[in-house]
């Protein structure tokens, strides 16, 4: 029954999105990783075993199998997309899972969330990568710092980057993104879909959310960018 279900809902909810949707070049992909390289001695490493032991652990909520895992980016970010967009229930649910996911890992958990980490495994795929990395770092945005305002507006924020206005701050950062004004870029963008979602959703809680869920990506290779909270 609950498979059924799911079917229905993922068919009614295909092109809502709470995880921003857009991609990057394979170009910016590894620019992105070697800014994130770890400068610090004391960096804890990600270990394969323990890696593939928690990913396993989160793969039985979402039904994936055993195997899915950082490989299969594209999968888990549009498969944990699907069930945040079945309702606040089932988005709640989504949110303990990553915390548990985040537990298991425990010190090595921002290790294992490394772009440049990932990207110097054996024959990684540069957008499943990604896709994988920006699926934990927006659940971190969305169910730490952002979850009172995405319970409380979950339909606006879910359906709004299926409108011109979100698509606008992308096709925008997707114009002018370059290695010369990386983060500059970010920053810009962050600043726009500040503004779009405020004007769809209300601000000013719907214009922060929006702009650090883009913003958190990037949070390992752009330091310093933050999210202003408008005040009116």
């Amino acid at each position: 029954m609950r498979s059924l279900l799911s079917l229905l809902l993922l068919a009614t909810v295909a092109h809502s999105a709470i995880l921003q949707p857009y991609s990057l070049t394979d170009d910016l992909i590894q620019l992105m990783s070697f800014r994130e390289q770890p400068s610090n001695a004391a960096f804890t490493v990600c270990q394969d075993i323990q890696f593939q032991y928690c990913q396993a652990q989160f793969n039985q909520f979402f039904g994936m199998d055993d195997m899915v895992s950082w490989r299969n980016g594209s999968y888990i970010f549009q498969t944990v997309q699907n069930y945040l967009m079945m309702n606040v229930t089932e988005l709640v649910k989504v949110c303990n899972q990553r915390t548990q996911f985040y537990q298991c890992l425990g010190a090595s958990y921002y290790s294992c969330m490394n772009l440049y980490t990932l990207l110097n495994k054996p024959q990684p795929d540069f957008s499943d990568t990604f896709d994988y990395v920006r699926t934990f770092r927006g659940l971190e945005g969305m169910c730490v710092g952002g979850f009172s305002e995405v319970v409380a507006q979950w339909d606006c924020l879910g359906t709004f980057p299926t409108t011109n206005a979100y698509q606008n701050c992308i096709n925008n950062f997707n114009q002018t993104v370059a290695a010369n004004n990386f983060c500059p870029a970010v920053q810009q963008t962050g600043v726009c879909l500040n503004d779009a979602y405020n004007a769809a959703c209300g601000g000013p809680a719907a214009g922060y959310f929006g702009c650090e869920m883009f913003r958190i990506t990037f949070d390992n290779s752009c330091w310093g960018l933050r999210c202003m909270v408008d005040t009116y």
